[in-house]
């Protein structure tokens, strides 16, 4: 029987602000803790579960799994003898857990801030917006997070990442508006440069009242940060078991050419640039933490969890998530486009885009067509953004969004300290009423 260990930790500071100003500081510092026992008898009585003294060497085919979890301090004994129990249950897990593996990557040294001089920072923050953008309120929450993720086993895996950051998100609304939000200001650093801050923040503040117009019909269309917005149906369809039962778009396209040739999108779990952990929630790790599932177009692979990737006999990508106290199940949150090597305004070859900021009501339909209302958006030039359009709405489908009209994704976006790129795509554009 294997025994595994997985911890995750998280140390928090957020700040609410109101009004320009901080309206309340909270504060947490979680432990969570889950044991995971894995039987590869099947609840066989060798009191092993396997032919090693601990089952590291068995096919995990005919595999169960007892899971036990606990927050913050707990009786290790007693979280084992729990888990025991669930294996009566026979949850089956085909997969087997990590073994002789050993990696450390600890990225939380690149900056350190005392809870004061983070309040101050952020109260310095919130004084220039205050004074530079006089015309807007700012609101929502400043967070300051420290973050450890720990799996290690008795198959000889030892595995831990430790990282921190400062993300602000900031609604900004004009004071003569009737919405409850008219921008939107997102900043992700391992630091926390105030004056690219402002800058991040305030650059839709600074062109809000120049109101530009374009003409309908099919243009650039940029997204910076939710790449979700158009990655969705994508991500939906890539799902094993959703291909692997036939239900997706994309079963039984394994290895045609569905999309452009400058489309690539890969499972990504290099965390100096995506802020998230180098392994999966089953531990597996990717050479070059990197797994391809769409290269140069071709649908290479759906993203996978271990069970899946055994059930529907696919490769294992590193795509396993879940709660410290559940079984993993395959998550497309890792998923990133591969950039084209080209800035922006490269990409956009001296044509205007419109650039999205909030874009909230649309979908995507079964057999793949999109429509989304562009509540708040820009005329962008490839240097900077020119003023703001009226209400607009946005129209495609999937196979062109990323085949005849994908653009690509760009190296640069709003700021070099962020990880957020610029994502262009050509799209049917008409406008849908006026400036609001």
């Amino acid at each position: 029987m294997i025994k595994e260990t997985y911890c995750v930790k998280s140390k928090r500071t957020t700040l609410s602000v109101t009004q320009n100003t901080i309206s309340a500081i909270s504060k947490s510092d979680t432990v969570k803790t889950g044991i995971r026992l894995y039987d590869n008898n099947n609840g066989g009585n060798d009191g092993n579960g396997g032919n090693d003294g601990n089952g590291c060497n068995n096919n995990g085919g005919n595999g169960c799994i007892g899971i036990a979890g606990a927050i913050g301090a707990y009786d290790e004994n007693r979280l084992v003898d729990h888990a025991k129990q669930m294996l009566k249950f026979k949850i089956p897990y085909p997969g087997q857990p990590a073994a002789e593996i050993r990696r450390k990557v600890d990225l939380s040294d690149s900056f350190a801030l005392t809870e004061e001089e983070f309040v101050a920072a952020s109260e310095h923050l919130l004084e220039i917006l205050r004074q530079k953008y006089p015309l807007f309120s700012f609101n929502h929450k400043i967070t300051y997070e420290e973050e450890e993720m720990l799996l290690h086993n008795t198959c000889g895996a030892e595995l831990s990442y430790r990282d921190k950051h400062v993300l602000v998100q900031l609604m900004i609304k004009h004071r003569n508006s009737k919405n409850l939000y008219d921008s939107f200001g997102l900043s992700l650093t391992r630091g926390y440069d105030v004056d690219d801050v402002v800058r991040t923040v305030g650059e839709t503040c600074a062109c809000y009242d120049e109101k530009v117009d374009i003409q309908e019909g099919k243009m650039p269309v940029i997204i910076l940060s939710d790449h979700e917005t158009l990655l969705g149906k994508v991500s939906t369809e890539l799902h094993a078991r959703k291909m692997g039962t036939g239900a997706s778009l994309f079963s039984e396209k394994i290895g045609q050419k569905l999309f452009s040739e400058r489309f690539s999108l890969c499972v990504d779990r290099d965390p100096g640039e995506f802020y998230h952990c180098f392994f999966d929630a089953e531990g597996t790790t990717l050479p070059g933490n990197r797994f391809m599932l769409i290269e140069n177009g071709v649908l290479k692979s759906p993203y996978t969890s271990k069970k899946l990737a055994h059930d529907y006999r696919y490769a294992v990508t590193g795509s396993a998530a879940g709660a410290y106290d559940s079984v993993p199940d395959a998550s497309g949150g890792g998923l990133s486009v591969m950039d084209s090597g080209k800035r922006i305004k490269e990409l956009l070859g001296g044509r205007t885009a419109v650039c999205v900021v909030i874009a909230s009501g649309g979908d995507f339909t079964p057999r793949g067509e999109f429509a989304s209302p562009i509540q708040t958006a820009f005329l962008f030039d490839g240097d900077r953004l020119c003023g703001r359009l009226p209400q607009l709405a946005m129209s495609s489908h999937v196979y062109d969004m990323f085949g005849k009209d994908f653009i690509g994704l760009a190296t640069d976006g709003n700021s070099p300290l962020n990880p957020f790129k610029y994502l262009a795509v050509d799209m049917q554009v008409k406008k849908i009423g006026d400036w609001v």
